[in-house]
């Protein structure tokens, strides 16, 4: 089974889609350790994912974020900044920045990632 998700359609309406079988059999599993991927160094605040809504979905940029964070889980280079979101009212809060990443934490079962709402 695939993963679903929260994502905005174009004209606005948050709704629930499912990661295709494809993409996610590509995907390696990421143990839910935040630290191994991102640089925390600046202020940040765990968002649980049933409160993050994609703004897109690119599968080649799900596949790569997918290499990009194991590479970066096995030492300190290349780790990304948290993901940028904005508030979309009603507990939840659309990604901006790192649509790919959190995909990545949704197939990977992880409950929160780092944040920043900048």
């Amino acid at each position: 089974m695939s993963a679903r998700y929260l994502t905005l359609r174009s004209d606005g309406a948050v709704w629930e889609t499912e990661l295709s079988q494809e993409i996610a059999a590509a995907l390696a599993t990421l143990p839910d350790d935040p630290s191994l991927y991102f640089d925390l160094g600046e202020a940040h605040l765990f968002i649980p994912l049933d409160q993050l809504v994609n703004a897109r979905m690119r599968e080649r940029g799900i596949v790569n974020a997918n290499r990009h964070m194991q590479t970066a889980s096995k030492c300190n280079q290349g780790k990304r900044k948290p993901l940028t979101v904005r508030a979309l009212g009603n507990g939840l809060w659309l990604v901006v920045d790192g649509n790919s990443t959190l995909i990545n934490a949704r197939h990977s079962n992880w409950r929160a990632v780092p944040c920043n709402t900048g």
